[in-house]
């Protein structure tokens, strides 16, 4: 039945809870994904099948050198996206609109990062990206090599701005002669092979890095729509530290521009609507008027940073004294001519001048540098007006130097390193010796990545350590206990659905009982903790604390 785009307020508001229980979101049920049939009008047949095997991985003929190469294992998979999960503007307290509301989740594609060629345990992804996939990086000189796994319902593929390619590697479906990687089928996997090569480094008159895009361009405006964005960081070796970080970077930012559409997801007729005149009525199974087509359209725009709106982009932190050097990108259509403004804070553009505003035009790539030196909290946004008045703005925090607990690790202060691919954290591990009377205690906290959504109560969880382990299967409230072990999983929807969202668990496990201190090394040598998720496998270090006084 057609729904009037003129609703009351007060009638919207009750249609949105029924909409949550219509959607799963409070009936413990989760919209099933976009299948086949949802694949837009004219996408090509697949140029990579499964049953192929991956034949990628060379360049013009011939494999990288294995010594500069750095390889990435990437899935392109669904997930349940949420636009703004604050539920709420904790920036400039704004009302979220009502259309926000309405239509806070829907489903989108992500890339991402595996630890390996399994693809069973994903890398813990920096919150502060949002929906942009893993940061790919190098210096120049380097290859990158990605090995593609598409888990989608349609032809997907990866492709690169600013490297060196061969014909397949390029990742774009156009005719006569589209390349193996151009469009990878469902189920289907390919390696890409990129040179980073000295035009795709910074000049010397540039800083001392540069980020390029990636993305999906098989239907390039629908897959980008869908979230399939990703960013390349090259840095001139002469001005890097021996990671590959730019050593004149205390701590990087990488942010995307851009509105997404969610007034109709796979289809462009309303984008062909919105050119008709004014007395025009569009032909098709729903019948709506010009005046109708515009107000939907423009209630589905999301204006977005890296897919967030309305202050929900977190991560946004520096410390007094830092050189902070931010990626500024944007893609989309007419529409997406943003303007990147600090408050509190100056920029150096490109290495070229300074300004508190940086211009992006759609496809747009810049280097802008910042110095941490006005302690407090500012605002980061587009200075559209129409962008910033319907969420395209974050907050900034600047810790002052004498902050205690503040963290200066290159881990949380750079993109993409390989100490920084953990697909299992522990936050914190304590013992507490015969706590428990028959034993000691272990508490570990902590987070590992998961499906999403992930069913808790359908899910085994193993613990390993040394010669000992457990299996817990939790209910759907997150609680697991047997014996030698409790676990709680502290995440869990609040629409009681039993799902983990966003594909990140955090966890508290308390392993008791006899035994588990003939395993553990206490004090400060370390100890390695197995943890299996359904069957991915995930192992972290940690070293154990004594519990209390």
């Amino acid at each position: 039945m057609k729904r009037s785009l003129f609703l009351p307020l007060l009638f919207r508001s009750i249609l949105f809870v029924f909409i949550l229980v219509g959607c799963g979101q409070l009936s413990g049920q989760t919209p099933p994904p976009p299948g086949p049939a949802d694949q837009p009008p004219g996408t090509p047949a697949p140029t990579v099948t499964p049953e192929m095997g991956d034949v990628g991985g060379l360049y013009f003929g011939k494999a990288p050198d294995p010594k500069r190469t750095h390889h990435y294992y990437i899935a392109a998979e669904p997930v349940l996206w949420d636009f703004a999960p604050e539920g709420q503007d904790s920036v400039c307290g704004l009302a979220l609109p009502t259309s926000v509301l309405l239509n806070r989740v829907s489903w989108k594609i992500r890339y991402v990062q595996y630890a390996d060629a399994n693809f069973t345990a994903r890398i813990l992804p920096e919150k502060r990206l949002g929906i942009l996939g893993p940061v790919l990086r190098g210096v120049t000189g380097d290859t990158l090599e990605v090995t593609f796994l598409n888990r989608a319902w349609l032809p997907l593929s990866m492709h690169p701005h600013g490297v060196k390619y061969d014909k397949d590697s390029e990742g774009s479906y156009y005719k006569p002669n589209p390349g193996l990687g151009s469009a990878v089928a469902p189920g289907a996997k390919f390696t890409y092979v990129w040179y980073l090569d000295e035009a795709s480094g910074p000049r010397p008159d540039e800083a001392s890095s540069k980020g390029w895009l990636y993305h999906s361009h098989v239907n390039g405006d629908d897959e980008v729509n869908w979230g399939l964005v990703g960013s390349i960081i090259v840095t001139d070796p002469a001005r890097a530290r021996p990671d590959g970080t730019p050593q004149d970077v205390d701590r990087e930012m990488a942010v995307l521009f851009k509105i997404f559409d969610e007034s109709n997801p796979g289809g462009q007729a309303l984008e062909e609507a919105d050119e008709l005149p004014a007395n025009a009525v569009p032909s098709g199974p729903v019948q709506r008027t010009w005046a109708e087509t515009q107000q939907l359209l423009e209630e589905g725009q999301r204006h977005a940073l890296n897919g967030l709106v309305f202050g929900n982009l977190p991560g946004l932190e520096m410390n007094e004294g830092e050189r902070v050097r931010w990626y500024l990108f944007a893609l989309g259509s007419e529409n997406d001519f943003h303007t990147a403004h600090w408050h509190g804070l100056r920029a150096v553009e490109d290495n070229r001048r300074h300004t508190d505003v940086v211009e992006l035009l759609p496809a747009s790539m810049k280097v802008a540098d910042t110095l941490a030196d006005n302690p407090g909290q500012w605002l980061f946004h587009c200075h559209v007006t129409e962008h910033m008045s319907n969420g395209m703005f974050a907050r900034v925090t600047v810790y002052p130097a004498a902050a205690p607990g503040v963290s200066r690790e290159p881990v949380a202060a750079f993109f993409g390193l390989p100490e920084a691919r953990q697909t299992l954290k522990i936050v914190s591990a304590e013992f507490a010796p015969g706590k428990t009377g028959d034993g000691d205690a272990v508490y570990l906290d902590g987070e590992v990545t998961v499906v999403d959504p992930l069913p808790v109560a359908r899910t085994i969880f193993t613990v390993k350590i040394g010669g000992k382990s457990i299996q817990l299967k939790p209910d759907a409230s997150g609680i697991a206990s047997t014996a030698d072990g409790l676990l709680l999983v502290k995440n869990i929807s609040p629409y009681g659905n039993g799902n983990v969202m966003g594909g990140r668990l955090a966890f508290e496990l308390t392993l008791k009982g006899a035994g588990w201190g003939d395993v553990i090394a206490k004090g400060t040598a370390p100890i390695t903790v197995g943890l299996n998720v359904g069957e991915a496998v995930h192992t972290a270090d940690c070293i154990l604390k004594k519990a209390g006084p």
